[in-house]
């Protein structure tokens, strides 16, 4: 039968909100990628920036998909804009975000500072008000997409009997962010930038705009329905309470159990963007496979029967602690972690619309409410586990907690009614089964000393010097003399007046040692470190250190901060900062530590004739040639040299002459505690320390690549040079290292 003269096409508008909710699904996961980032650069690297993302989208999505209905109802009554229009006006407002929300954060920042609020945590609390101030309108808007499409499908006779619209909306919206998953990081942030990939994605949210106006213009619509009158007339029936409850619980699990997850696979797959990209993508695959199962299967009458998937829900939400044990096969990493995720995320991708739809049907004000709820109990998840679990309770624990609401819907009436016994008694064998088979990276020591925090699991494992510290199962640093000579090399260079201790400045604790090694100087230290509980383990490494830390009346002091940070609140100004950014080279957010903005705010915090050391591992030529032109855009006096043991690079700044002097002569400045630090682990010659790494001087020209392509290689908070590399890597193949200019062995490189 032909449509009435008019009126819209059913088909061609379900097709065209398919396609928008699409690439509008890739839009949104690409933003929250970006925002985030770019949130970590201008208020620092901290669980409450974290925290304060990840809920303001949430709590955006949930706000906009329960106030949608009713703004629909007095917005198409007020200023005469429907349905379809204001799904327009939603999408073109979250470009607008795309374009200002960089911008904003930056304003943000700069107001923070200029209003000086030294403290941790009033900078931390005055940061959350900024950033939520600047996310939430656009991610409400981005709620408000969901309930206005499926107001519009309503009244152009698209949704009803059989269409679902909720459901086909979701499955082609996570299809969209699964896109977004792979390609942001594997493409476009490594050859654009985080600035430019959002722009691009607000040019695509302004053209879901435009083609849906332009689209369906001219259609007719049937009448409205009054949101309070709509609501009334749909009965609820008995298992609504059952399944909105059902529809928070996942929701809280389901976000509860992500953070668990950035936890626990770093342990196998390392601390790399792609592995955390890795994690979200297959996240999204099996959600995608879920929802696409469900559709297909909506009709049937054991689609919308929760009783038959909580069972497996329930043992699937424990997998992830199987997949990441040590006692798991040593197959492929990526295989391991699908084993460990795609079953769990696959029924909840079935579940999550199988509830909305039955819970809704077509009407846009119940399933903007539905979806709600769903958000919502996401927002609590994720600070619940990140925040309170996780502190208190571990991987394990906080698993146990967040799976437990799950096992309590075995028991519920309507569960019990449509499932089988024998199923839940089999998923509970199975998860028993799970649970006491498994051992966590940290359970797997016979003697060790493991701390847990908000940010992170740390372990400090080992005897004398094969002592390990590890922070969410990457190893961090070795005793090693090298650690010292970060400390001593640049101390000896400086030129200060007789009888003034040295300021200096450590930027990443690590195992304590360049600290304790500045500390035999007789210098006033203070030491910035990310993680709560890795100085907690000082002594491990240090017996003397906590004593000479309570001895040091003031001079020594450990404040827990990101560190840059600390460099922008902080009103002390130093003689030397030290640098050992947490390796691998390539870690997701280490290169907020070899940025050019990085080394703007050390610059401001230096004292005349100060000078700057930052540690380089293990990189690619792109990655050795981006942190020296970083380095040589803020600084005028720039020298790189090779480790005593020939691996890694020393780069050292200043924005005064650097003297030259002989390895007698640098031995000379240094006091006789000083000489017997750096002497502790390696009995030879003092002078011999220094004459290697004279020795292993690289001329900074040599560790460029190409000079007429220099500005693009710097690494900035937009170009992260370091951390994204996949591309450049199977296009090259491992490369060829720079040689030093000086005898012996030349730096190693390993591309990460």
């Amino acid at each position: 039968m032909n449509a009435p003269p008019g009126s819209i096409n059913p088909r061609l508008a379900r097709g065209l909100l398919l396609i928008c909710f699409f690439f509008s699904g890739f839009t949104a996961l690409l933003y929250q990628t970006v925002w985030m980032r770019l949130a970590l650069a201008r208020f620092g690297v901290n669980t409450s920036v974290v925290a304060t993302v990840l809920a303001v989208f949430m709590l955006g999505l949930a706000a906009g998909s329960v106030l949608a209905a009713r703004l629909v109802e007095r917005v198409e009554a007020r200023f005469g804009i429907g349905p379809l229009r204001l799904y327009a006006v939603a999408e073109l407002v979250v470009g607008i975000g795309g374009l200002t929300v960089p911008a904003l954060m930056s304003a943000g920042r700069e107001a923070l500072l200029a209003a000086g609020p030294e403290s941790g945590g009033l900078y931390s609390a005055a940061s959350t008000l900024i950033l939520t101030a600047i996310l939430l309108p656009f991610c409400t808007a981005m709620g408000l997409t969901f309930p206005a499409a499926i107001a519009f499908l309503k009244r152009a006779g698209a949704a009803g009997e059989g269409h679902e619209p909720f459901s086909a909306l979701y499955l082609a919206n996570v299809a969209g962010a699964l896109l977004g998953a792979v390609v942001t990081p594997l493409f476009l942030v490594e050859f654009f930038g985080f600035l430019a990939t959002c722009r691009g994605a607000a040019v695509l949210n302004a053209a879901i705009a435009a083609a849906t106006l332009v689209a369906f213009r001219r259609g007719r619509l049937a009448p409205a329905r009054p949101a309070a009158e709509a609501l009334a007339l749909v009965p609820r029936d008995p298992a609504s309470r059952i399944r909105r409850l059902a529809l928070f619980v996942t929701g809280f699990s389901t976000m509860g159990m992500e953070v668990v997850w950035m936890r626990l696979y770093p342990t196998i797959n390392g601390t790399f963007v792609y592995s955390f990209a890795e994690i979200v993508a297959i996240y999204l695959l099996a959600t995608t496979f879920g929802s696409f199962v469900y559709r297909r299967l909506r009709r049937s009458e054991f689609a919308g029967r929760i009783g038959l998937w909580f069972p497996w829900l329930c043992a699937a939400s424990l997998l992830p602690l199987l997949s990441a044990s040590v006692t798991f096969p040593e197959i492929n990493v990526i295989l391991r972690v699908f084993i460990g995720l795609a079953p769990f995320c696959a029924l909840l991708g079935f579940l999550t619309p199988a509830l909305i739809d039955r819970e809704a049907g077509d009407d846009p004000a119940r399933a903007g409410n539905a979806y709600g709820i769903n958000l919502l109990g996401c927002v609590m998840g994720s600070l619940v586990a990140g925040l309170v679990l996780l502190p208190s309770m571990g991987t394990r624990g906080t698993a146990f907690v967040l799976a437990s609401p799950l096992f309590f819907f075995l028991i519920a009436p309507s569960v019990r009614r449509d499932g089988h016994a024998v199923w839940s008694v089999a998923a509970l064998a199975a998860s028993a089964a799970i649970w006491f088979s498994t051992t966590l990276f940290e359970e797997k020591f016979e003697t060790a000393q493991v701390r847990r925090d908000h940010v992170a699991t740390v372990v400090a494992a080992g005897t004398g010097m094969n002592r390990s510290l590890y922070v969410n199962g990457s190893g961090m640093t070795a005793l090693t003399t090298i650690t010292k000579m970060m400390a001593h090399f640049p101390a000896a260079h400086l030129s200060r007046p007789p009888g003034r201790p040295i300021d200096a400045l450590v930027i990443c604790f690590g195992m304590g040692t360049s600290f304790r090694s500045l500390a035999s100087w007789g210098a006033n230290v203070t030491a910035v470190e990310l993680v709560p509980s890795v100085p907690e383990l000082f002594g491990y490494f240090a017996p003397d250190g906590p004593e000479m830390v309570r001895a040091s009346s003031g001079r020594l002091r450990i404040v827990t901060d990101d560190g840059r940070r600390f460099l922008d609140r902080s009103r002390d100004t130093f003689d030397l900062i030290t640098i050992d950014p947490p390796p691998p080279v390539a870690a997701a957010g280490s290169s907020l530590l070899y940025s050019k903005e990085f080394y703007a705010s050390a610059k401001r915090k230096m004292k005349p004739g100060a000078i700057l050391q930052a540690w380089l591992p293990t990189g690619d030529r792109e990655t050795v040639a981006g942190m020296t032109l970083s380095v040589l855009e803020s600084f005028p006096y720039v020298r790189v040299y090779g480790s005593i043991y020939g691996v890694g690079y020393h780069v050292i700044a200043s924005n005064d002459p650097i003297p030259r002097l002989s390895p007698e002569e640098l031995v000379a400045r240094m006091p006789e505690a000083a000489v017997r630090d750096m002497r502790e682990w390696n009995d030879s010659p003092p002078a011999s320390f220094f004459g290697r790494m004279l020795g292993y001087e690289y001329g900074v020209d040599s560790l460029l690549i190409d000079h007429q392509r220099a500005a693009t290689l710097a690494i900035t908070d937009d170009r992260p040079v370091n951390e994204f590399f996949l591309m450049r890597r199977l296009a090259k193949g491992r490369v060829k290292p720079p040689t030093s200019e000086g005898k012996g062995p030349p730096a190693v490189t390993v591309p990460q």
